[in-house]
C-alpha cells in the first residue's frame, strides 16, 4: 500500500509550517524514529536564496526536524552535496545551515570520506555515496516540487543524487546518457539509500526551466509518503504529466522500489491537477534504445541518438556573468570562453543540461526554449 498525503499549507509561515508537517507525517504513516538516528536530505542544487524556489525552504526542514524531536528520535543529521561543493560547504544564503544550528543538529559534509557502492540497475557502475549513509538508521527525502529539463520533474527519488559527492556527478551523464539510463542510475542509489520516508515541499513550487532557472508558482502543498515513487507519482500528476511517461516514475515501478499511489489520506493529487502548470515538453522515445545494456558496442550509437534527439544548449551573451560555473561543471568538456564569450561544441556536447543547472544568471537555453 503506497499512501500519498497531501495537505495544504500556504505559506512559510513558521507556526503553519509545523502545523502542516505534523499533520503530513501523520497522514503520510511516517514510521517510528524513536531512538533512531535520522538523516534529513534536503535538495540544495545549489545554496540560492530560498526567493529563486530552487532549495527546500528552511521552514520545512526546520517543522521537519522538530517533528522528529517531538516523536523522540535520537539524533538529526542534515547534509546534501551541490553539483559544484566548495571545501566546508555550509548552505548558508539558503537558511538552511542557520536552521541546523538554532535546531542543534548537525550538518554533514557528504564529500568527507565517502563509502563505495556498486549500483543496481547501474552496469555495475561503482559510486561514492557519503559515509553517513551506513551511520543513521532512516533517510528522509526532503525534495522541493520542481520540473528539470532532462528528467522532466525532480522529486524524492532525484533528490538522493545528492549523496554523491559533487565532483563525481556530472560524468554520471556521459556513462548514462539517456533519460531511461539515467532514471535506472537514480533508481538505483534510491535503493541503496532506501528512504523511510519522503516530505516534498510544495508550497512554492517552480515550473518551467527547472530544475534551477525556472519561475515560482504558488502551489500551498505539502506531499508526504513513505514510498519516494509514489510521492513522484502524485507530483507528475499535479503537475499535469502521465506520472507514467515520467522515466523516473516508470523505473521506479518497474524495478519494484515502490508503486503509484494506492490511496490519498488527505486531498488527491487527481482533484489537484494544473492543467496549465509550465511542463517541460516531453519527447517520443523508441522500444530500441532503453532496451540497449550499453555495451561499448552501442556507445557511439547512443549518445548519436541523444544528440539527434536533444538540442544542445544556447548560451547568451548579455545575461552571462562569466562565473565559468558551466565550463567547470560540465562532463564532456564541451565548453570554452573565448572573447568572454562562452563557446561549445555541439559535436563533443551530451545534452545533460548539467550547464544549465548550475547557471545563476538565466544566461543558457536548452530544449524548448530554443527557437526552432
Amino acid at each position: 500500500m503506497s499512501s500519498v498525503a497531501i495537505v495544504r499549507c500556504g505559506q512559510y509561515e513558521q507556526a503553519m509550517v509545523d502545523q502542516a508537517v505534523a499533520k503530513a507525517c501523520e497522514l503520510g504513516a511516517m514510521p517510528d524514529v524513536k531512538d533512531k538516528r535520522i538523516l534529513l536530505k534536503p535538495n540544495i542544487l545549489s545554496d540560492a536564496k530560498e526567493e529563486y524556489c530552487i532549495t527546500t525552504h528552511s521552514a520545512v526542514l526546520r517543522g521537519m526536524i522538530r517533528h522528529l524531536k517531538r516523536q523522540g528520535a535520537k539524533e538529526i543529521l542534515v547534509g546534501d552535496s551541490p553539483g559544484l561543493q566548495k571545501p566546508n560547504f555550509k548552505p548558508k544564503a539558503s537558511g538552511i545551515f542557520q536552521v541546523c544550528e538554532e535546531e542543534g543538529v548537525q550538518w554533514i559534509d557528504f564529500t568527507k570520506q565517502p563509502r563505495t557502492y556498486t549500483i543496481p540497475y547501474a552496469h555495475r557502475k561503482k559510486l561514492p555515496l557519503a559515509a553517513v549513509l551506513s551511520q543513521v538508521d532512516m533517510v528522509f527525502s526532503l525534495p522541493k516540487f520542481k520540473t528539470h529539463q532532462l528528467m522532466y520533474a525532480t522529486g524524492a527519488v532525484k533528490n538522493l543524487f545528492g549523496l554523491v559527492p559533487n565532483i563525481y556527478k556530472s560524468p554520471c551523464h556521459v556513462q548514462f546518457p539517456t533519460r531511461r539510463q539515467f532514471a535506472s542510475l537514480m533508481v538505483g542509489i534510491a535503493s541503496i539509500a532506501n528512504p523511510a520516508f519522503c516530505l516534498m515541499d510544495g508550497i512554492i513550487a517552480m515550473e518551467g526551466p527547472g530544475p534551477a532557472n525556472g519561475f515560482s508558482r504558488h502551489l500551498g502543498l505539502l506531499l508526504a509518503s513513505c514510498d519516494a515513487v509514489a510521492l513522484d507519482y502524485a507530483q507528475a500528476r499535479i503537475m499535469g504529466y502521465d506520472p507514467m511517461l515520467v522515466p523516473i516514475v516508470s523505473e521506479g515501478i518497474r524495478r519494484g522500489l515502490g508503486d503509484k499511489p494506492s490511496s490519498y489520506p488527505a486531498l488527491s493529487a487527481e482533484d489537484l491537477i494544473q492543467e496549465d502548470y509550465v511542463r517541460i515538453k516531453m519527447r517520443e522515445h523508441t522500444g530500441f534504445l532503453p532496451a540497449l545494456s550499453i555495451p561499448s558496442i552501442f556507445s557511439r550509437y547512443i549518445h548519436w541518438n541523444v544528440k539527434r534527439e536533444r538540442k544542445a544548449p544556447v548560451f547568451l551573451v548579455d545575461p552571462c556573468i562569466r562565473c565559468r560555473k558551466c565550463i567547470d561543471i560540465c562532463p564532456a568538456g564541451a565548453l570554452t570562453m573565448v572573447d568572454k564569450r562562452i563557446i561549445i561544441d555541439p559535436k563533443v556536447c551530451i545534452r545533460c543540461y548539467c550547464c544549465h543547472e548550475v547557471c545563476p544568471a538565466s544566461a543558457i537555453l536548452v530544449d524548448e526554449e530554443i527557437p526552432s
